[in-house]
């Protein structure tokens, strides 16, 4: 009965908003994506009430998040570069049927002061929640050019150095992104 409701629970969990934080450094790129849901079951409540499901959860989203950056083809300057879950965190908005996960990477970059360009390649697909990216890019940097691909994602650029993107839901992902940016020289410390 609890691995039949389990999964009953698990099924009726549904996604209803996303958002992603980029941050753009010399020789590394980090983000955070967190995911809003809508539990009605409590499957996620149940799941945190117990180590060992609460264990396996984190893993099941751990790998699963894993292989889905593995199939993008991530390029920072003409380098392959590979992003990598670092952190998994399950909460709660409030309520026990408003849950979030979050999901930390990072990555080394060949990031360095000048011009440098970022481009994901992924495949494209249905949006089925809203959703907005922020890329903060470090103080005295520039955004050069956006391009998110034949989708119908919307973006503006605010401060010359930090890029919002907003996706909605019905629209559609262009399975490409490309940032052309520049960086400042690293500042020295006194």
């Amino acid at each position: 009965m609890r691995e039949e409701w389990l999964r009953e629970a698990s099924d009726a969990v549904t996604p209803v908003h996303g958002q992603g934080f980029f941050y753009v450094g010399y020789g590394y790129i980090a983000y955070y994506l967190v995911f809003d849901y809508v539990d009605p079951m409590g499957y996620y409540d149940a799941v945190v009430g117990d180590e060992r499901l609460f264990e396996d959860e984190v893993q099941r989203l751990y790998y699963g998040m894993q292989e889905l950056v593995d199939r993008e083809t991530v390029v920072v300057n003409g380098v392959r570069v590979r992003p990598k879950v670092v952190m998994v965190d399950i909460g709660f908005r409030g309520r026990r049927d408003r849950v979030f996960i979050v999901f930390a990477f990072r990555f080394r970059a060949p990031t360095r002061p000048g011009r440098n360009v970022y481009e994901n390649r992924y495949e494209p697909e249905p949006i089925e929640y809203n959703y907005e990216a922020y890329w903060v890019f470090p103080p005295g940097s520039k955004i050069l050019e956006v391009d998110m691909g034949q989708g119908q994602e919307e973006w503006d650029i605010v401060n010359n150095a930090v890029v919002a993107i907003y996706g909605r839901r019905g629209g559609r992902t262009g399975g490409y992104e490309r940032i052309v940016f520049t960086l400042p020289e690293p500042a020295t410390p006194p």
